[in-house]
């Protein structure tokens, strides 16, 4: 998105400077206002922001208007929760027994579904996986990055906005040559001290070769990025043919928006500037080059959106440690309610997953 040609409005010092993007950046429509006044109850960034509607049938995108500059955008991220490494986690000894015990059939699936972990190859898996399969609200959770690197077939792997490289380490033990790149210094750091292959910075500014790279994951940055189909079409050129991108990102059309609506957890404002809707998705996918995609909703998330979203509209706040037992509670009954609402509308969860080849 260029914004050289626009009128920057200068705010208070330490507020973040923003432009005006009354048009839809996917189809040019204008936009219709949908929430104004919004403020970032999560990480304290100052400054008030507005969400726009594309009323275009075929899109429905959302964005941020005014959308804040991209050189002040770091001041959104300055007490924002970095991806380093969880140091302080309990060992699974520390867990209780029903978590032990979730995680023993968690550790099944896995060893079942992709031959995946210490448990693979023991006999009779399958049966102490049957209580996910059964219940399908983990699935996505535990299929998804592994659906892509526990194939047969390895080769360079690329994962944009790879935090502390924990997705980078399971490829790397899966087969894969990979690396990673993130604008996050200290999470580059993390992923660093841990031997892996990070870069620090956009992905534009690392210049691959062309056709680099088999496989790009990219997990929760396209809402963060300003220009996405810059950032969609620099992945294309890296990706070699026959290659495949994964994105997944909040999505603007799920149930949980329509049900908490200016409280729903996936607007994050400023730090989300477009938020995307299933069609919206895929029509970036194809301006990108990419000829063949699918896009389709995924259960990943819905846990945790609800169970946030209904924080911030009960005090206004969001609760960035672990929640209390109730709203956990209600958070699993909305992803069971969106497991079953899929069943007629593929696009109904709150996160979207495409899946393109190039």
């Amino acid at each position: 998105m260029n914004t050289a040609a626009v009128e920057i409005r200068p705010d208070l010092q330490r507020e973040i400077r923003s432009f005006p993007c009354p048009n839809c950046s996917l189809c040019g429509t204008g936009g219709q206002p949908l929430y104004e006044g919004l403020k970032d109850r999560l990480f304290n960034a100052l400054g008030e922001w507005n969400l726009k509607r594309c009323p275009n049938p075929q899109c429905g995108l959302l964005w941020l208007d005014p959308m804040p500059l991209e050189e002040d955008i770091g001041m959104a991220y300055e007490t924002y929760f970095t991806h380093a490494a969880l140091e302080d986690a309990p060992p699974p000894a520390a867990l209780g027994a029903r978590r032990r015990a979730a995680e023993f059939c968690r550790s099944a699936y896995r060893a079942w579904r992709f031959n995946y972990g210490d448990d693979a190859g023991k006999p009779l898996r399958w049966l102490f996986a049957l209580p996910i399969l059964l219940s399908r609200i983990e699935c996505d959770g535990l299929d998804i990055p592994l659906r892509y690197l526990a194939v047969a077939e390895k080769g360079r792997m690329l994962d944009v906005g790879c935090g502390d490289g924990s997705v980078l380490k399971l490829a790397q033990e899966l087969g894969w040559s990979a690396e990673g790149v993130d604008f996050d210094a200290q999470a580059v750091d993390a992923a660093r001290r841990k031997g892996l292959s990070v870069r620090l910075g956009g992905l534009a500014e690392q210049r691959y070769p062309d056709e680099s790279f088999d496989l790009v994951l990219m997990s929760h940055v396209i809402e963060h990025v300003h220009d996405p189909l810059a950032t969609l079409r620099e992945i294309h050129r890296v990706l070699r043919a026959g290659g495949t991108l994964a994105v997944t990102t909040p999505n603007a059309g799920s149930w949980g928006h329509r049900h908490f609506g200016l409280n729903w957890r996936g607007l994050e404002p400023p730090r989300h500037l477009q938020i995307f809707t299933g069609n919206s998705l895929a029509a970036l996918a194809g301006r990108a080059g990419f000829v063949q995609s699918n896009v389709s909703s995924t259960l990943r998330i819905t846990g945790y959106v609800f169970t946030q979203s209904r924080l911030i509209r009960r005090s206004g706040r969001g609760y960035m440690m672990r929640p209390p037992t109730l709203p956990v509670l209600f958070g699993r009954a909305a992803a069971f309610a969106e497991m079953l609402m899929r069943l007629w509308d593929p696009l109904t969860a709150d996160e979207l997953l495409l899946e393109a080849r190039k």
